[in-house]
């Protein structure tokens, strides 16, 4: 998602572990707000708790309204929750009223937390996604199938939907599950899919599971639990950006390109057993060149190119005028994403041209 991106890729360039610095603006009053979101013709509503604590990057959560219902809705649900988890939450409206991810709903609910991080400093390593039936399902169908940055998913009733896989490389977002007995999407199955295909992912989850309560209710305590389950959870830090290597710097293996946000380093070995570190001949934004044995005997050239408008990628070329073995390996910093590209020794080097090296933004 872009917002989440967004603020993650600040977080890294200020060198930041929490959040983002504070509007300029003076801080919002505690309680609920309505705020129209012009993008997608929608609207969230905002609670801000009087148990926030003002001097810290605010940790937020999204909660998205089930089928046929609307943020108004549950604003006496997650009121106390909030409170108790002291935490911000915002809750959009689905573009139509028979469920999630029709229209212009993932870009609401991006909008949504774009909108928020303006009006006040929000800790992009917290943020949690939390949803009841039908928005619980689309909340695990937001955070797991793509890169989203989200730090824990929260579900009430949720039907069951197919995730193939997790996205992200770096980290799998815990999911706590509530579920009434008398709940058709606990009878029916549904549950017991989930649990199962949490546990094939490798996705931490957690469950509460309670007597005699059907679809559309819950014990207070639940929903606070929930809250608090999302408030202890955090996305890990982006790794610091690259630092620039040069010949005769302290990191002189190390290649940095698009901005500093890929690192580039080599590993060589040669038949006979000896091995060592590339170093960087020369570096331009977007390329650079290695050396293995001498400064003035280059062996491979690397490139990055941001593909992002084309195909949603960032793309990798490399070529080599080597046959010594190595091991060029590229490390996407704001997401700690890595692609390695080997070669055997006593191999005459291979033209690298992966244009799906890693996914943008």
């Amino acid at each position: 998602m872009q917002a989440r991106a967004r603020l993650l890729a600040l977080a890294a360039a200020l060198g930041l572990g929490l959040g983002l610095a504070a509007p300029a603006a003076g801080a919002p009053d505690s309680g609920w707000l309505r705020v129209e979101i012009p993008a997608t013709g929608s609207y969230f509503y905002r609670y801000i708790p009087q148990s926030l604590d003002p001097a810290a990057p605010a940790p937020v959560v999204l909660f998205l309204h089930g089928a046929g219902g609307t943020p108004e809705a549950y604003h006496n649900y997650v009121r106390e929750a909030a409170e108790g988890a002291r935490v911000v939450v915002a809750l959009p409206k689905s573009t139509t009223n028979i469920g999630w991810g029709l229209g212009q709903d993932e870009k609401t609910v991006d909008e949504t937390l774009r909108l928020v991080s303006e009006e006040l400093p929000v800790d992009p390593l917290r943020v949690g996604i939390a949803g009841h039936s039908a928005g619980g399902a689309y909340a695990y169908l937001l955070a797991y199938p793509r890169v989203s940055h989200y730090s824990a998913v929260f579900t009430l009733a949720a039907s069951s939907y197919g995730v193939a896989a997790v996205a992200d490389p770096s980290y799998k977002a815990p999911i706590r599950m509530y579920y009434g007995t008398r709940d058709e999407n606990y009878t029916g199955g549904a549950y017991a899919a989930l649990k199962a295909q949490w546990t094939r992912l490798g996705v931490p989850w957690e469950e509460d599971v309670q007597a005699n309560f059907p679809h559309n209710a819950w014990p207070n305590s639940s929903m606070k639990e929930g809250f608090l389950f999302l408030a202890r959870h955090s996305y890990p830090a982006p790794p610091a950006q690259c630092s620039p290597g040069s010949p005769g710097s302290p990191a002189p293996g190390t290649l940095c390109l698009l901005g500093g946000r890929f690192r580039a380093e080599v590993a060589w070995h040669d038949s006979a057993g000896v091995s060592g570190s590339g170093r960087v001949a020369q570096a331009a934004e977007a390329s650079g060149l290695f050396w293995f044995f001498a400064p003035d005997n280059w062996e491979l050239l690397v490139k990055l190119v941001d593909g992002c408008a084309v195909n949603g990628h960032f793309w990798v070329f490399s070529a080599a005028t080597t046959d010594v073995g190595y091991e060029l390996t590229i490390t996407d910093t704001r997401t700690g994403g890595t692609k390695r590209f080997p070669n055997a020794p006593g191999t005459t080097a291979a033209a690298v041209t992966d244009t799906t090296a890693f996914e943008c933004p």
